[in-house]
């Protein structure tokens, strides 16, 4: 491995991806319309040896120019990971790696999981505030059926309408609603989950939690921001009505500092640090951190489709991954090596890296659009 860090890095392209979804994205607890695009920004990066890594990175073209010329060994480190220098092109170096090593990504970080990662549709938000309780149902309805069209079965629901966008009791009703007509559409084996987006208080979970018991809610993520003083009773609230619901949180940053703590003393079950602004390299050291806790890892990665193929090795090679965050859309522009979705799961493959690149003339388009560029080392 030495020997393969040595490789230089002689090339870097930069290349924003806008992916279409097959409908408009709604609002949560706390922000306005999503919309109906994806906005990706991906970094290849060549070496000297003709190696190519490709990932999700926010790469600066000046910070770019720094990295020219560097050898690996001064950006990357096994076991480990990304070193400072490197963290900003942490996910493309891991493929990187992984192929210099001629080896799938989740095999190079250890293979302990399962290669068939279950996902999540992660795409149902408030859509609904202008329709009646009737026409609610129907939105909901469609929105199931788009992710089963795209392949999925379990999905998320964003909650919280009273919060903010509706009168308290209203707004806790249509939550009610809403989960009922998800899990009625989506079949009684699908995994529900619900997400507060840190909109509500310890009662209103609470009471979201009781009218949904016949549901059978999977996690209900960020009910409130996190507080030992909100999470400690809502984990003895769900131990005493004999819920099997986990608490899942940690997307929102900064955490408090105690939240490991409270990882620890198990009020929160599933941790959710956002993926591309962890990175690998982060969530690698947290998955061993909580493994022996018996905590769970699903982490957060709405806003982006292409590093959903990181993450997946990332799943693959930790034996307590939870779930996968997703979505529908269409992945015009993306080549995938022997990746597969079948039965609401994503198949990892066994080719090298990651398994996933840009079609070429999407990469010339994108390196030559005004938020792209190539430089090269002379």
């Amino acid at each position: 491995m030495s020997d393969l860090l040595s490789d230089r890095i002689v090339k870097i392209e930069k290349i924003t991806l806008k992916i279409r979804r097959p409908r408009l994205i709604g609002r949560n607890a706390k922000a306005g319309i999503h919309g109906d695009t994806v906005t990706d920004p991906v970094v290849r990066l060549h070496t000297e040896s003709g190696t190519v890594g490709i990932g999700w990175s926010r790469l600066s073209r000046e910070d770019a120019e720094a990295l020219l010329g560097k050898p690996l060994s001064d950006l990357f480190r096994l076991p480990e990971g990304a070193l400072e220098d490197g963290v900003i092109i942490d996910l493309p170096l891991w493929d990187l790696i992984a192929k210099l090593s001629d080896q799938p990504l989740y095999q190079l970080l250890g293979a302990r999981g399962s290669r068939e990662v279950e996902l999540y549709d992660g795409s149902v938000y408030i859509d609904d505030l202008d329709a009646a309780d009737e026409e609610a149902v129907q939105i909901f309805k469609d929105e199931v059926q788009t992710g089963h069209d795209y392949g999925y079965q379990n999905f998320k629901i964003k909650i919280g309408r009273g919060g903010k966008w509706m009168p308290l009791q209203e707004g806790q009703d249509r939550d009610v609603l809403v989960i009922h007509t998800i899990r009625e559409a989506a079949g009684p084996d699908a995994k529900i989950l619900v997400d507060s987006n840190n909109g509500g208080v310890l009662n209103m979970t609470k009471e979201i939690l009781e009218r949904c018991e016949d549901v059978g809610l999977f996690w209900f993520e960020e009910p409130f921001p996190e507080d030992r003083n909100f999470n400690e009773p809502l984990k003895e609230f769900i131990r005493e009505k004999g819920y099997d619901t986990l608490v899942a949180d940690g997307e929102s940053g900064p955490p408090p500092p105690n939240f490991f703590d409270m990882v620890q003393s198990g009020w929160i079950d599933v941790v959710q640090h956002d993926f591309r602004a962890k990175g690998l390299t982060w969530w690698r050291a947290t998955a061993d951190k909580i493994e022996p806790w018996g905590a769970q890892c699903a982490p957060h990665c709405w806003g982006s489709i292409i590093e959903r193929y990181c993450h997946a090795h990332f799943a693959a090679s930790v034996p307590h991954f939870c779930l996968q965050e997703a979505a529908p859309a269409d992945l015009n522009g993306v080549v995938l090596d022997g990746w597969e979705q079948k039965n609401g799961r994503l198949i990892v493959p066994d080719t090298p890296g990651t398994g996933f690149d840009l079609e070429p003339d999407v990469i010339e388009q994108g390196v030559q659009s005004e938020d792209g560029f190539r430089i090269e080392k002379s």
